[in-house]
């Protein structure tokens, strides 16, 4: 059942989420499907990159004006070791409590809708169908990993749908990691929001689009100031 509704996400979304609604089905399987690719991207990143160009480009990160006897401490703990563990703990800590985020938002503005009874618990296992796209956007990376040859890229430059690599902007440019975070998927992930939405409430659909859009202004902004 969970691989067909997988499957119509991809061609018929409302169908999909009709489907998750009248049989009930939580967001355990979507939730550990997205984990498992995010697992499986680090290992295939770890495997086919440059570990001390990668650390050496972490290290570049650091402030400017943190001192040298600082500086020499960070770079003596930044081992292999933690970039592994941290990337991919924190990348799946970090999804979670994106999540939740969302799932809270979700759960206050759909208030909206006086017949809507879904609880926070609802919103989390819904955030998890909304975000299959990711599945396929990590897998999407893994393969140019595979292929490219080079054993020198960037997370940003994984993203090969991002509208950043349309636009051309560079790091350090303003609007530079939200274009880059920006791309087909997470467009695929904004129109399954607008279906599930759709059928979850009774919402007109531009109160729906209106819910789907201020995250998406949230980011511009955060970009714009940070």
């Amino acid at each position: 059942m969970q691989l067909q509704i997988i499957k119509a996400l991809i061609k018929r979304p409302k169908f999909a989420f009709l489907q998750i609604q009248q049989n009930q089905l939580s967001g355990w399987f979507p939730f550990i499907l997205i984990l498992l690719s995010l697992q499986l991207f680090w290992l295939c990143y770890f495997a086919f990159t440059d570990i001390n160009w990668l650390i050496n480009e972490n290290l570049k990160q650091l402030p400017a004006d943190l001192s040298t006897s600082d500086r020499q401490i960070l770079a003596e703990q930044f081992t292999p070791q933690m970039l592994r563990y941290t990337s991919h703990i924190g990348s799946s800590l970090t999804m979670i409590v994106m999540g939740l985020l969302i799932a809270v938002y979700l759960n206050i503005v759909t208030k909206l809708d006086e017949n809507n009874t879904d609880s926070l618990t609802n919103w989390f296992g819904f955030y998890w169908w909304v975000q299959v796209p990711t599945v396929f956007q990590l897998l999407l990376s893994c393969l140019v990993l595979m292929v490219s040859g080079d054993n020198q890229l960037s997370l940003y430059q994984l993203q090969i749908t991002s509208f950043n690599q349309v636009i051309g902007l560079q790091p350090g440019d303003k609007l530079y990691s939200f274009f880059a975070a920006f791309d087909l998927f997470s467009i695929w992930s904004f129109v399954l929001l607008f279906y599930g939405l759709s059928v979850k409430t009774e919402l007109k659909a531009m109160a729906i689009i209106n819910i789907c859009l201020i995250p998406l202004i949230a980011m511009f902004c955060f970009s714009l100031i940070f």
